[in-house]
């Protein structure tokens, strides 16, 4: 097992690190070392994904430190079990090996860690590895490109739950607005967190949308958790910071660029059982995030708008060359997902008018007791009827927040 003297890392600074977590880690060392790397890396790289995937975090870094030669490591992959022959898709190692020490270059120092984590606790922000239980499924799509590891603020768990991502263009028309407002209603109710990047138009919409219905967002960022970007929608990446979920792969103080915006679109696709675009040109950020979910091999959905409309264009490509679903609706969602078959609409056809008036509330999002009676205009007996006709009918489930429809 690897020692916090092995990474040549003291108890304090590793107790430093520790803060930065929302429970106490499995293997601090190996947390530490994810931390670690989620600094020194770049979004996506391969080849240090390749080096912890085999060995862990907290070896591969250590083989680092130790400037293991070439020699060493293939020796190293062959005691793992690795295929040595699997490298070769990067390359000549030697060379491989020299070219990403270049790129890690000054980045592979304490200071950084140590700066890295003191800003985070300045921004009130966590880290996540993937042995944290809060860590995202979906995102073991990625295999050796998944992230070292989150940086975030709010609430991790929502990174668990059943999440559709919703992109399009930063040009949202009124439209392509409606269309986004109209997705998310039936999706938060239903249980879904509503997955988007905080860019402006549709990203900002599906992200207000969820917040009005007191829904689950999580706002993808491409730079460090303290880099609130758009500046102009700031205040509404504070507030999902406040009752959502704000991500990032990139250590605090990390700027947005364009290269970090194009990697981010993929853990936006890797966190969302379906990805829907509504409005976008052809080469796009959304449309990035499209062929990602296709990589994925998840479902994938896209808007039509008017054929004279540019932001439709994207949106039509991807329904005619890639075969996505055709969205008219948060029911056509919800049958991609395999979730189809008879709407609450139609099931709530046959029910009486407390159960309907109930259903109304819980429509809106999330609802207890206090909401339905005063919402619905019910003395509290009339809405325990309604809810207890909506939960023998299958219609509506229980959880911390009150009552909401089920898919």
């Amino acid at each position: 097992m690897v020692t916090a003297a092995d990474l040549k890392v003291s108890e304090s600074v590793l107790r430093s690190a520790l803060e930065c977590s929302r429970q106490a880690p499995a293997d601090p060392v190996e947390y530490f070392a994810s931390l670690t790397w989620s600094v020194i890396c770049e979004p996506g790289d391969g080849f240090a994904g390749k080096l912890i995937d085999t060995f862990g975090a907290a070896k591969a870094l250590s083989f680092e430190l130790q400037r293991l030669s070439p020699r060493a490591y293939v020796a190293r992959f062959a005691e793992a079990g690795s295929d040595w022959l699997e490298m070769q898709a990067f390359g000549k190692f030697e060379q491989v090996l020299s070219d990403a020490r270049e790129r890690w270059g000054s980045r592979f120092s304490l200071s950084n860690v140590d700066a890295a984590v003191n800003a985070a606790k300045v921004a009130n922000a966590w880290f996540i590895a993937n042995e944290s239980e809060a860590w995202p499924e979906g995102l073991s799509d990625l295999g050796k490109h998944s992230p070292r590891g989150l940086w975030g603020r709010g609430e991790p768990t929502l990174l668990t739950k059943p999440a559709i991502s919703i992109v399009g263009s930063r040009m949202a028309s009124a439209y392509g607005e409606f269309a986004t407002s109209e997705l998310i209603g039936p999706l938060a109710s239903a249980g879904y967190s509503i997955v988007s990047g905080g860019a402006y138009g549709i990203d900002a919409m599906a992200h207000r949308a969820t917040l009005a219905l007191d829904g689950s967002a999580i706002s993808v960022m491409a730079g460090g958790i303290d880099r609130l970007y758009p500046s102009g929608n700031a205040e509404l990446l504070r507030t999902i910071a406040e009752v959502g979920c704000l991500i990032t792969e990139m250590p605090p103080g990390a700027e947005p660029t364009k290269w970090r915006f194009l990697q981010r679109n993929r853990i936006i696709a890797a966190l969302g059982q379906a990805t829907i675009v509504v409005e976008a040109n052809p080469k796009s950020g959304a449309v990035s995030t499209a062929n990602r979910a296709l990589e994925f091999g998840r479902p994938l959905g896209a808007v039509p708008g008017q054929i004279n409309t540019p932001g439709a264009d994207g949106c039509h490509r991807l329904i005619r060359e890639t075969g996505a679903e055709l969205i008219t609706g948060a029911q056509d969602v919800l049958e991609m997902l395999g979730l189809g078959g008879e709407s609450t609409e139609v099931a709530l056809a046959g029910l009486g008018s407390l159960e309907t008036r109930v259903s109304d509330v819980i429509g809106h999002g999330a609802a207890n007791l206090d909401r339905i009676t005063n919402e619905g205009g019910l003395t509290r007996s009339e809405a325990q009827l309604g809810i207890s006709g909506l939960l023998l009918a299958g219609l509506i489930e229980q959880d911390s927040n009150g009552w909401r429809r089920k898919v």
